[in-house]
């Protein structure tokens, strides 16, 4: 068997399957971690200048409205030191279209607002136009760089907007923020490939390992060893399939078993048979040699050996037509003709048949029925057949001056019983009766061909009966038969 390369076995393909799942998903979430990350962080340091702006025009506004320079001065300075770590400018400038406008003294910028960048008006406009708190983000032209803005206005004491408050915070301050993030996430991300490539290796490990076994029991029940089992005990769909080669392991060993059997059969049967053909045709052959090197010639002698070789024919020939009968009846395309047939017509006709061997020993055959309207769906040569089988038993097994007797019951079903008062059978003995070529060493069965139970049994099968036998030594044998009846035909 050619060997397979790693990257054929099932294992690995699964490992592949799960690791490239694994991998593809661990990207795909680092990308939307790294994207979502840095815009949390912009969006929080944008609500932090929001934040920060009202706050510090708050305190503006007061040093404003009672001409604290010297404390605004000093104010300023301390909140421009605080966000310088965080590279956030801080522009107080006036509103130049307010009539009340903010003192220049307290703008610490002298850019005008002509000169502020599109994105700074944006902010400004809006903080002067409805007084409340905004910012926006963008590429700012005055700084050159990426900017996070917001601006919140300030009052004077009637109300009016004056002037406002600007911060101007740089995203490249914020970049070592996300950076030192993104580096964690990283991390994160690369700890969790590792774990998902070994779970995939477990994963692809466990669920093609019991495949394996599968396979392997497979293969030594392809190859004969129908012992082979998988020995997995497993929930879900692998459960069941080892569950269900457990099961065929068993039933082709059970098969094999019974193959072995049939084969066993076939050679003792053909051995028996070749067994009871052998000596009459060595009886044959010797009185066919002395007839004709002529060492018999008296008409008396002549006649007795011709009479000695007919009675050996009419034994092959009822044996090869008991042969043919059981092969028919084992055939399972063998299909009966059946008919409505009177089962106490048959039973009456074979009484009368079996009348000439039961007087030569003065046996009496007694009959009874509680119905004379026992039908059944049968084959009238067959059953007929059948029960001539067990009455010619019961006559051969029985003493001289006994009696024999034959009762048919009608109630669910038909019950025929055929009881004799001879021998009887040993408990050992009477599985064996219905095996093929099975008789027994006495001497009133030395004529017999050992397949006439044989036959009785399969007729009785292929009505869908039952038959069973109860016996005692010395006290006799009882043949009990049972079929489905029907009720009698309409007239």
């Amino acid at each position: 068997m050619k060997r397979k390369r790693i990257t054929d076995k099932l294992y690995f393909r699964f490992f592949c399957v799960y690791g490239i799942t694994s991998s593809v998903l661990v990207l795909l979430i680092g990308v939307v971690f790294f994207r979502l990350y840095t815009n949390n962080v912009l969006d929080s340091f944008k609500i932090q200048l929001q934040t920060d702006a009202k706050e510090i025009a708050y305190s503006v506004d007061e040093y404003v409205l009672q001409d604290e320079y010297n404390g605004f001065l000093d104010y300023v300075e301390a909140v421009q030191a605080i966000l310088e770590s965080q590279k956030v400018d801080v522009w107080i400038m006036p509103y130049y279209k307010a009539d009340n406008r903010l003192k220049d003294k307290y703008a610490n910028t002298k850019i005008r607002y002509k000169k502020l960048s599109s994105g700074m008006k944006k902010v400004m406009k809006k903080v002067y136009s409805e007084g409340t708190v905004t910012g926006n983000s963008g590429y700012d032209e005055i700084y050159d760089e990426e900017m996070i803005r917001a601006g919140a206005p300030l009052y004077d004491a009637g109300g009016n907007v004056i002037g406002g408050v600007l911060l101007n915070g740089m995203v490249s301050g914020r970049m070592e923020v996300i950076n030192r993030g993104k580096e964690i996430i990283v991390y994160s991300l690369i700890f969790s490939w590792i774990v998902s490539i070994i779970i995939s290796l477990l994963l692809s490990t466990g669920l093609t390992g019991p495949i394996s076994r599968i396979r392997k029991t497979a293969r030594a029940l392809a190859e004969g060893d129908y012992n082979a089992k998988t020995g997995l005990h497993k929930r879900g769909e692998i459960g069941e399939l080892a569950e269900t080669v457990d099961i065929l392991s068993n039933r082709l060993s059970e098969n094999e078993k019974v193959r072995e059997e049939i084969e066993q059969g076939r050679r003792d049967f053909f051995a028996n048979v070749s067994h009871e053909l052998r000596t009459p045709i060595t009886v044959m052959r010797g009185y066919t040699e002395t007839l004709a090197d002529g060492i018999v010639t008296e008409p008396e002698r002549v006649q007795h050996t011709l009479d000695r070789m007919l009675k050996e024919c009419s034994g092959m020939e009822r044996l090869v037509g008991d042969l043919l009968t059981l092969s028919k009846m084992q055939n399972p395309d063998f299909v009966l003709e059946k008919e409505p047939v009177s089962v106490v017509q048959i039973l009456e006709e074979v009484v009368r048949s079996a009348k000439v061997l039961s007087e030569k020993k003065n046996i009496k055959i007694h009959f009874e029925y509680n119905d004379e309207y026992c039908f059944m769906m049968g084959d009238y040569d067959r059953l007929r057949q059948l029960f001539l089988i067990i009455l010619d038993n019961a006559v051969k097994f029985s003493g001289e001056n006994s009696s024999v007797d034959i009762c048919v019951r009608k109630s669910d079903r038909l019950t025929i019983s055929i009881r004799d008062y001879g021998i009887g059978i040993e408990q050992d003995m009477i599985d064996n009766i219905f095996e093929k070529f099975y008789r027994s060493k006495l001497r009133m069965n030395e004529k017999g061909s050992g397949l006439g139970l044989v036959i009785a049994k399969q007729i009785t099968l292929k009505h869908d009966g039952s038959i069973e036998v109860k016996s005692k030594p010395g006290e006799g044998s009882t043949f009990i038969i049972t079929f489905d009846g029907i009720e009698a035909p309409e007239e």
